[in-house]
């Protein structure tokens, strides 16, 4: 048998290694359910890459269609570890349990069996003929049932996790807004050169360019998930710790603008997010405190601070949120309420007070 090795294959290899640097690289986030989804993502578009590059390496049919097992192993896998790692990541891992996850693999499961055994039917494919193409001979292929239903379960698994991703970006404070749009846009960039390949529409000379797109993908989510570590701290415990947490929590964005406030903030002043995003910080502060000055945010200001009617006091931090260049991205201000301390300290000056003078009268 006579070998090829057609130019699309230097990108399969570069995108097979990419994939392995990838998942790599992620392994140190791989803390959570979510980052260990996310590794077995970057091992399936290894399985994925490197056997696009082997199947285009032969020149029979009994190879190429042998090596696409392998192809197909690793698409199904992408696929459906990349939805269980979007429903992890949104806070829905109550849907991975047991009798969901059975119903979630019933056609994953089913076409990995139709690959196994694609020699003995014809749901897969109803006709698998070698065509030569600019010097290199690849698979022309009639779809059947089979295929169609995996490409609708590949399709929906991939456009489900881009609408919980983009779900769950909408609910982040904007300071961290654009990284989550990155993972859910990033899930959507191989579905369009997927429906152009199957459609018949020639990309890459006719072999089959969706791996490629894929690793992109993966390259930018994997950017967008560690710059801010989130596969370590998923959404959803960000969400517990911000909502439920007793100190007022402030997120302002570079310009000092207010871009999230958790509910012990609503509660110490009674001002939702609605009235006072976008606003200056300092501008917000100044109707409840006294003493605020506008160069206290740019300072990394600590503090004590006192409600303008008196009766409460804070201790206040604020603290740059930096990013991985340690490039400021915003601010986080921490609101502690120490106004029974404050209160007894001022107790025991005034008793202090009080012995001294009764020492004076004696």
């Amino acid at each position: 048998m006579d070998f090829q090795f057609p130019p699309i294959n230097y990108l399969y290899l570069v995108a097979g290694l990419m994939a392995c640097a990838l998942g790599t690289f992620s392994l140190n986030q791989a803390h959570t359910r979510s980052g260990k989804l996310w590794v077995a993502v970057m091992a399936s578009f290894v399985i994925w890459t490197f056997g696009e590059l082997i199947a285009n390496v032969g020149t029979t049919q009994a190879w190429q269609l042998g090596f696409q097992r392998l192809v197909y192993v690793g698409v199904i896998s992408a696929t459906t570890t990349w939805f269980f790692f979007a429903i992890s990541f949104a806070g829905f891992d109550r849907w991975l349990c047991r009798r969901l996850l059975l119903v979630f693999m019933v056609v994953p499961a089913s076409s990995i069996t139709l690959v196994m055994t694609l020699d003995q039917h014809q749901l897969l494919y109803t006709s698998a003929v070698l065509v030569e193409r600019n010097g290199f001979v690849l698979l022309d292929l009639e779809y059947g049932i089979g295929f169609w239903l995996h490409l609708f379960s590949a399709h929906l698994f991939t456009l489900g996790g881009s609408l919980l991703l983009l779900n769950t970006s909408m609910k982040q404070p904007q300071v961290y807004r654009i990284q989550s749009l990155l993972i859910a846009v990033a899930a959507l960039i191989p579905v369009v050169p997927n429906m152009m390949y199957v459609a018949g529409i020639e990309l890459a000379g006719g072999f089959d360019p969706t791996s490629l797109f894929f690793v992109i993908s993966a390259i930018l989510v994997t950017i967008a998930t560690h710059q801010y570590h989130f596969l370590s701290l998923t959404p959803v415990a960000r969400d517990r710790v911000f909502d439920h947490i007793n100190i007022a929590v402030v997120v302002a964005n570079e310009q000092h603008q207010i871009s999230d406030v958790n509910p012990a903030f609503v509660d110490m002043t009674g001002e939702s997010l609605s009235r006072v995003g976008g606003q200056p910080v300092v501008d917000v502060l100044q109707k409840y405190f006294t003493g605020v000055d506008a160069s206290v945010v740019d300072s990394g200001w600590q503090g004590r601070m006192t409600t303008l009617s008196g009766n409460r006091h804070y201790d206040v931090s604020i603290m740059p949120i930096l990013g991985n260049s340690h490039k400021r991205m915003g601010y986080l201000i921490l609101f502690n309420d120490v106004t029974q301390v404050q209160r007894a300290l001022d107790e025991i000056s005034r008793l202090a007070g009080d012995a001294d003078s009764d020492r004076d009268d004696i």
